[in-house]
């Protein structure tokens, strides 16, 4: 008999400790300590988005590389241009929003990257690096089209590529006429679709002291078109959008991270002409 009320008080005890579960100062303590976690995880959570989506630029790059050099393998060493003799300048992949029939690579409206579709495989994404956020929308000529039409549109190409910066060479350029192919950019982040000097490129030309003035004019505060189209919007972050680094394509077909020193630094502009360059580029 003693065993078996013993055997009860027990099970009652047990059952009074299960109804009145965990106490308030209890419950405090273990928020307290899932808050400290969360707080000690979130910056190594953000670093590793972070990460992640320079990884997906970098071999979106990479595979426009080989599309590209694919496509001029096929075009008797040149890469695409237009009926008028260049690379298409706008950003456009459709007509409009409402339209998902592709244009022509030789259209008005035509993307660069329209004419190496088939041979990235045949998908826009690739086109679009993961850090964007506003890149060239055409306002200046009144469209107002949603930012999400523009945003398979975010890699830029440059003009040299098939217009030589030289007078003096003959255009279409051929591929395997610029002798160092690593010192030679192909495509790279930026809000521009057709990069063609120091005004909408990375690049410090002969006769100017600052770069992307097209884009932000000469700041502070922030003009050209970012003043004028886009409320202020700091356009230099879409050439150096992963953290303050623009990943580049060379025409060898390795990418690299470009850093930010200053606008009125950049790089060397022989990067963008196919000239060989004088200034290094820190970080490469």
């Amino acid at each position: 008999m003693n065993a078996e009320l013993a055997s009860r008080n027990c099970l009652k005890k047990c059952r009074g400790r299960s109804r009145n579960g965990f106490t308030f100062v209890e419950l405090m303590v273990v928020l307290a300590v899932i808050a400290m976690l969360a707080v000690l995880l979130l910056p190594a959570l953000a670093t590793t988005a972070r990460q992640d989506k320079s990884a997906v630029c970098m071999n979106n790059l990479r595979q426009i590389g080989v599309g590209m050099l694919m496509y001029a393998d096929e075009n008797e060493d040149t890469f695409h241009r237009n009926n008028s003799g260049s690379i298409p300048n706008q950003g456009q992949w459709t007509a409009n929003p409402n339209s998902s029939a592709i244009l022509s690579p030789n259209s008005g409206l035509a993307y660069w990257g329209v004419a190496y579709l088939r041979h990235v495989g045949s998908s826009r994404e690739v086109f679009r690096c993961p850090s964007a956020r506003t890149v060239d929308e055409w306002r200046e000529d009144g469209l107002s089209y949603p930012a999400e039409f523009w945003l398979t549109s975010t890699y830029g190409v440059c003009v040299y590529l098939v217009a030589a910066y030289n007078p003096e060479i003959p255009s279409p350029v051929k591929v395997t006429s610029f002798n160092n192919p690593a010192s030679m950019i192909l495509a790279q982040d930026s809000a521009e679709s057709r990069m063609e000097g120091s005004s909408d490129s990375i690049g410090l030309f002969p006769g100017q002291s600052r770069i992307l003035t097209q884009w932000i004019g000469t700041p502070p505060p922030y003009g050209g078109q970012s003043g004028s189209f886009y409320s202020g919007y700091p356009f230099e972050w879409e050439w150096y959008r992963h953290e303050k680094r623009c990943q580049t394509l060379w025409l060898a077909g390795n990418v690299s991270k470009i850093p930010f020193t200053g606008l009125n630094v950049g790089i060397d502009y022989r990067y963008y002409t196919g000239n060989t360059p004088v200034t290094p580029i820190p970080g490469n």
